[in-house]
């Protein structure tokens, strides 16, 4: 048995912003019906009729006007739909994931952990505001609108076929945001940790783990307190080696917050330990942000090595 939902959106060129939505949609969907005698089937119509978006049971990104409660989710009316404390304006994809975010997460931290990684960035960027500046001239980042406008240009180039397109750009954008969640939801238990051991540890400049938590969860976790330097953890990989790594400043940036030793820059085997007189290193990356030893206590000694030069 099946419950037949209709998801409106407009016709035309697609943006990532409405396949995201309509991911959301899906998901929220599937996981409301998953215990029903009767599964969702969902029938998704790109048009501008009005007539037709009326008969929608879902209205993303047309329909004139943002109703949660009967939920139509447009952002192109003169006065928008609102914005974030931060001055990203909401576009059709953060609409819904205002909405349903929690209920598909069962979690508020985690859901607004998806809105910051992954929505408002989509959002902006449909809403027309650049969220960087390039360094380096020609060559930007790759983002979600970039391929939202491959897919557009491939079902023109491929024999005008825009309904195909949009549906695969919304299977790949519901794989994503399948694993960017099933991601946070690790990262979230992983962050409790990062902060057990942080605050068990003596001397905060260094902090060693014996499990390998994500990087991005200790650099988040850990760079906004002011001692942390310096991580010793296994580096899970199949020879069982361990690392030394450095703590990234935070909010997006590459750079430590304290460089491993510049001698060490690029050096590795022989080299790097007679540099450091550690008999197991294995090498140093040349940006210095990193370091690998065959064993803890080779890990922890090129640690000492490198606080000695605060």
């Amino acid at each position: 048995m099946f419950k037949k939902i209709r998801i409106i959106t407009h016709s035309g060129t697609f943006h990532s912003d409405e396949a995201f939505a309509i991911a959301t949609l899906k998901m929220f969907l599937k996981q409301k019906y998953k215990d029903r005698f009767f599964k969702p089937r969902f029938e998704i119509l790109r048009t501008r009729n009005l007539e037709l978006i009326k008969e929608g049971d879902y209205v993303v990104d047309i329909g004139g006007e943002y109703n949660p409660e009967k939920l139509i989710f447009d952002h192109h009316q003169i006065e928008g739909a609102g914005e974030r404390e931060n001055g990203i304006p909401y576009a059709s994809f953060g609409l819904v994931w205002k909405k349903f975010g929690e209920n598909i997460c069962d979690s508020r931290e985690i859901a607004n952990e998806i809105d910051e990684k992954m929505v408002q960035s989509v959002d902006a960027l449909d809403s027309g505001i650049n969220l960087y500046d390039l360094k380096i001239p020609n060559v930007p980042p790759y983002l979600f609108f970039d391929l939202g406008a491959t897919y557009n240009f491939l079902a023109v180039h491929n024999g005008n076929k825009p309904m195909q397109s949009f549906l695969k750009m919304i299977d790949l954008a519901e794989e994503v945001l399948l694993r960017e969640i099933e991601r946070a939801v690790i990262q979230e238990k992983q962050k409790e940790k990062v902060l057990e051991v942080y605050n068990k540890m003596e001397d905060k400049r260094l902090i060693v783990f014996d499990e390998d938590y994500d990087d991005y969860v200790i650099d988040k976790t850990l760079g906004r307190f002011s001692e942390p330097l310096f991580v010793v953890k296994p580096n899970n990989n199949e020879n069982e080696e361990w690392k030394l790594k450095t703590i990234r400043k935070g909010g997006g940036s590459f750079d430590s917050k304290k460089d491993l030793p510049l001698e060490w820059a690029g050096k590795r085997d022989e080299e790097l330990q007679k540099i450091t007189g550690v008999s197991d290193a294995v090498f140093c990356h040349n940006k210095r942000f990193i370091a690998v030893v065959r064993s803890k206590e080779g890990a922890l000694s090129l640690a000492r090595l490198a606080l000695q030069e605060l």
